[in-house]
């Protein structure tokens, strides 16, 4: 299937990951698994989990593990209110699939989450990656009150290269936001702006130039607060970053999850992702 010039999509992005199911606190958790290789945790945005080339390319380095988090999909979730409950949630979900110690890869809403869970449990992350973080969004409008014009010039610099997508499901988005609503903090949360400087994780941050939600804002937030991190901006790419710049995204992610933090020093003759 061939969609734009350097873009060739020959199956549905996500295709090669199988699902499972696990029982944790009283819910029914999907997870999605995928690749060989060191752990790596995948906490996705707020539209639920899709997939794109970025994963897939993902996979093809490292064993990916996809959660969808309780509150999202078809599970309901009255019972978390906090972002601290979801960080736990999640620390009780990985323990229970058997995962310990691990590389973790948060977007948007998910980076945010991640976030909490380098807070609630450093000693579980060897790496930690934000991609398009929704923390310190002040003056970002919601998914949910944008046209479906605004919403795909928002979140997608090249919707014409994604033959896959699909516009998102009202319902499903009212139902996901509402959640989102109920647990996550204010746009620029103090509490979490004093916990950061005791996340020593090393950190790697994406931002999307052409980002029409968050904008590039929030990186000098991520870039004075977190003692080990690396803020990279990512050319021609919005909020849907992986799904925008799949190739860059995955390289420099697979080599920050490499090498940590010496993967600013390049290791190859030419520019790194022009």
């Amino acid at each position: 299937m061939s969609t734009a010039p350097g873009i060739t999509v020959t199956a549905r992005p996500g295709v090669g990951f199988e699902e499972h199911h696990v029982d944790v606190d009283g819910f029914r958790v999907r997870y999605l698994t995928a690749g060989t290789g060191e752990a790596l945790v995948m906490l996705h945005g707020g539209g639920g989990i899709e997939f794109n080339p970025g994963h897939d390319l993902l996979a093809e380095t490292f064993a990916v593990t996809a959660i969808e988090m309780p509150g999202f999909g078809a599970q309901e979730n009255v019972r978390t209110n906090t972002m601290t409950e979801l960080a736990d949630l999640i620390a009780k979900i990985t323990s229970a699939i058997g995962l310990d110690t691990f590389r973790l890869l948060g977007t948007s809403f998910g980076g945010s989450t991640a976030l909490w869970f380098a807070i609630r449990h450093p000693d579980r992350l060897t790496h930690l990656v934000l991609e398009v973080p929704a923390s310190f969004r002040t003056g970002s409008p919601r998914p949910d009150t944008l046209t479906p014009q605004q919403f795909t010039a928002a979140f997608h610099a090249h919707p014409q290269r994604k033959p896959w997508l699909t516009p998102p499901d009202p319902t499903r988005l009212a139902k996901n936001m509402a959640f989102i609503g109920r647990v996550f903090g204010p746009e620029h949360d103090p509490e979490l702006e004093t916990l950061l400087p005791a996340v020593f994780t090393p950190t790697l941050v994406l931002l999307g130039t052409r980002d029409g939600l968050f904008g590039t804002r929030p990186g000098k937030h991520y870039a004075r607060l977190l003692p080990q991190v690396s803020v990279q901006h990512v050319y021609d790419a919005a909020h849907d970053l992986s799904g925008d710049r799949p190739e860059a995204f995955a390289d420099i992610v697979t080599d920050f999850l490499n090498r940590g933090m010496a993967f600013r020093i390049t290791h190859r003759p030419t520019v790194l992702n022009p």
